[in-house]
Order: structure tokens, then sequence, then C-alpha cells
């Protein structure tokens, strides 16, 4: 019986709630963002979800990467250094891969700051208002 590495389970949360980050942008409304032109506003979904493209993709590469990988060594017998070497390999090319992933989410949305797009769910922004106090 294939057992799943530990990690699988973390990748397979992680690239859910990934690839529900990347569905929410793409649902994005331009509409919501009269301020931003709408190049602006492309370029900083395009690179969004780019960088959650890079994140679910390594995860679910990961999980399918690690059963084919289990499954190879239950028929065939390696070096145990190499075995585990491999495996380390794994791992440490799915964190790199996360790595690439946050920090260009960080990036689009550093730009998606400086270009007034914030994704605070259920608001719009009037294109003529100015920043008012909020009521009380």
């Amino acid at each position: 019986m294939i057992v799943p590495h530990p990690f699988d389970i973390v990748a397979i949360l992680l690239g859910i709630f990934l690839a529900l980050r990347r569905t929410d942008i793409r649902a994005e409304d331009p509409q919501r963002h009269p301020r931003v032109s709408l190049q602006d506003f492309e370029r900083w979904r395009r690179e969004m979800l780019a960088a959650y493209s890079i994140g679910t993709r390594a995860c679910f590469a990961k999980v399918l990467v690690d059963f084919a990988f289990m499954a190879y060594l239950q028929r065939n017998s390696l070096d145990l250094a190499l075995t585990r070497g491999i495996g380390v390999s794994l791992d440490a090319a799915w964190i790199l891969a996360l790595g690439w992933c946050f920090v260009a989410r960080r990036r689009a949305r550093r730009y998606g700051d400086s270009i007034g797009i914030q994704l605070t769910p259920g608001t719009t922004v009037p294109p003529d208002a100015e920043s008012t106090p909020p009521r009380k």
C-alpha cells in the first residue's frame, strides 16, 4: 500500500487554497476599481494569476511525483541514500517553487497597491470620490 508523504497533505491543502485565490483574482471585476486603467488592471491580474499558477501547479505536481516515486520504489530497489536524496530534492524543489510563487504574488500585490487596487470584498470606489472619513 502506498502511503502519502507527510508533506503531501500540506501540499494538497495549500494547492486548494492557492487555486481558490486564483479563482478570486480571475473573478475580480475591473468595474470595482474605476480609477485604475484597464491596461494596468489586466497587467496586475496577469501577474497575480501567474503567481498563483506557479504555486498551484507546484503543489499538485509534488503530490503526483511523490506518488509516482513511491510506486517506483515499490517495484525497484534503490540505495537508501539515493532514495532519501531524491525525496529531499523533490521537497526542496517544491519549497523553492512556493517561494517563487509568494515572491511573485507579493510583487504583483505591491503593483496593485501602487495603482489603487484594493481587494476588500464588496467595496467599490466611485470614480469621483475623494478620501472621506468613515461615517460613525
